[in-house]
C-alpha cells in the first residue's frame, strides 16, 4: 500500500503476478520444443497453446495432465501454478475492493467498533489509517457480510428505517441485534410452537418469584422448548434498547433483552413485551423496544398491552391494607403469581406522575438488579 503527500491511500504496491504460461515458455526453451510441436504432442490447437503462453488462457486440469506427459513434472505442478496465479489475482482485486470499502463505509462504524471492542466482541485497535483495513475486515466478519453496504444502506438499515431517534446509532443497533444472532446459532431449540408458548406463559411468569440467578437459566430452557431463543446482551452507547424480537427462521425466533444493570421489573416487562411481538405480529419485521420511547407504533402499543395484561391484569385492584404498604405489595404479588418487584414497578410507573411519594414507598422492592457482567452471554437450553 502506498500513500500520497496528504497521507491518503493513492495506490497499491501489488506483487508481481506470474501467469503459468511464462513457466511453460521456460520448459519449451529448455526442451527445444516449438509451440506448434507442443500443440501436436498434447492434442490442442496451436491457438490454444499460444493463448496459454501469452497469459490469455488458463492451464486447465485436463491440460495439466497432458503437459505432465511431455515434461517431467506432475499434473499438480501445473495445477498449483494456475491456482496460485488465480488466487493472487483475486487477492489483489480484493485489496482494491477493501480499500474502496474502507473509504466509503468504515468511518460510519467508528463508535460501533469502539463499543464492540470495549466489550471484547472485536479486537481492540486504534482508529488510525494503518488499522482501517483490519477494522473493516473485523466488521465484515462480525456482521457476516461481504460488504458493509449491507448495514449502511441495505437490508439492515431498511429493517430499522422506522426508528428515527436523535440518540440512536443505527449501526450500533444493528450490532446489538447481531450479537443476539451470533449467540442464537449456539442454541438448539424445538420448532416454534405458538400454542405451547401460550400454555407456558403462566409458568414463565411464575419464575419471576425466584432469584434472577435461578430463573434466567430456567427461562432459557422453557422458551427453547417453544422455539424461542433468549439472549441477554449488554447495554451499548447510542443504542438505548430494552429488547428486540427477530425471526431467524420460520420456526425459530430470537428474543434479545438488555441485562446490563437492569431492574427486574423492567426485565420482566421487556420479556413479555417481546413475547407479545412473537405471538401477535408478523415474522418479517425486526421489533425493537427502547428505553424511553416517544410516539409508539401500533405494534409496540399492542406489545405493551400484552405485557401489562399478562403480568398484572388488574392493577387497579391493588389496595393498601391496614396501612402497611409493603405487606400489601407482597400479598398482591402473591395473588398474581409474580414478583413483588413487578408490582412495585407497575405502581411506580402508573402512579409516579401523580404521587411522588410512591418512589420511596416502592424503592425497597426495586433494589435488586440483573448485572450482565455476572451472566454468560446468551441463554442456552
Amino acid at each position: 500500500m502506498i500513500q500520497g503527500r496528504d497521507n491518503k491511500i493513492v495506490g497499491w504496491d501489488s506483487p508481481k503476478v506470474t501467469h503459468p504460461g511464462e513457466h511453460l515458455i521456460d520448459f519449451l526453451e529448455d526442451g527445444g520444443i516449438s509451440q506448434t510441436e507442443l500443440a501436436e504432442r498434447i492434442g490442442l490447437s496451436k491457438k490454444a497453446v499460444n493463448e496459454i503462453v501469452n497469459g490469455k488462457s488458463p492451464i486447465t486440469q485436463n491440460t495439466a495432465f497432458r503437459l505432465s506427459k511431455v515434461f517431467s513434472v506432475s499434473p499438480e505442478f501445473w495445477v498449483n501454478l494456475q491456482n496460485n496465479y488465480d488466487f493472487t489475482l483475486a487477492r489483489v482485486e480484493e485489496e482494491k475492493r477493501l480499500q474502496q470499502e474502507t473509504e466509503e463505509y468504515t468511518h460510519a462504524f467508528k463508535e460501533t467498533y469502539h463499543e464492540l471492542s470495549k466489550r471484547g466482541f472485536l479486537p481492540t485497535l486504534t482508529w488510525t489509517k494503518k488499522n482501517l483495513s483490519d477494522i473493516t475486515q473485523n466488521l465484515q466478519r462480525f456482521f457476516a457480510v461481504d460488504s458493509l453496504a449491507y448495514i449502511s444502506g441495505g437490508t439492515m438499515k431498511f429493517a430499522f428505517r422506522k426508528y428515527n431517534r436523535s440518540n440512536l446509532n443505527h449501526y450500533t443497533l444493528a450490532a446489538w441485534v447481531q450479537l443476539g444472532k451470533i449467540q442464537a446459532k449456539l442454541v438448539e431449540t424445538s420448532p416454534f410452537d405458538r400454542e405451547k408458548l401460550k400454555e407456558l406463559l403462566p409458568a414463565i411468569k411464575l419464575l419471576s418469584c425466584k432469584k434472577w440467578q435461578d430463573y434466567i437459566p430456567e427461562l432459557g430452557t422453557l422458551l427453547a422448548e417453544c422455539g424461542v431463543v433468549l439472549v441477554l446482551a449488554p447495554h451499548m452507547k447510542c443504542a438505548p434498547v430494552q429488547g428486540a424480537t427477530h425471526w431467524l427462521e420460520s420456526d425459530k425466533v430470537l428474543v434479545i433483552l438488555n441485562a446490563d444493570n437492569q431492574y427486574e421489573d423492567r426485565f420482566w416487562f421487556s420479556l413479555f413485551h417481546e413475547l407479545g411481538h412473537v405471538l401477535q405480529h408478523g415474522k418479517k419485521d425486526v421489533y425493537v423496544d427502547f428505553d424511553k420511547d416517544g410516539a409508539k407504533t401500533e405494534e409496540e402499543e399492542e406489545a405493551d398491552t400484552f405485557a401489562q395484561k399478562w403480568l398484572i391484569p388488574d392493577i387497579q385492584e391493588f389496595k393498601v391494607e391496614q396501612g402497611d404498604v409493603a405487606a400489601s405489595v407482597t400479598a398482591f404479588a402473591k395473588r398474581n403469581n409474580v414478583s413483588p418487584a413487578i408490582v412495585a414497578g407497575r405502581l411506580t410507573h402508573e402512579l409516579g406522575p401523580k404521587y411522588k411519594s410512591i418512589y420511596s414507598l416502592m424503592s425497597p422492592f426495586l433494589k435488586e438488579r440483573i448485572f450482565y457482567s455476572n451472566l454468560t452471554f446468551g441463554v442456552s437450553s
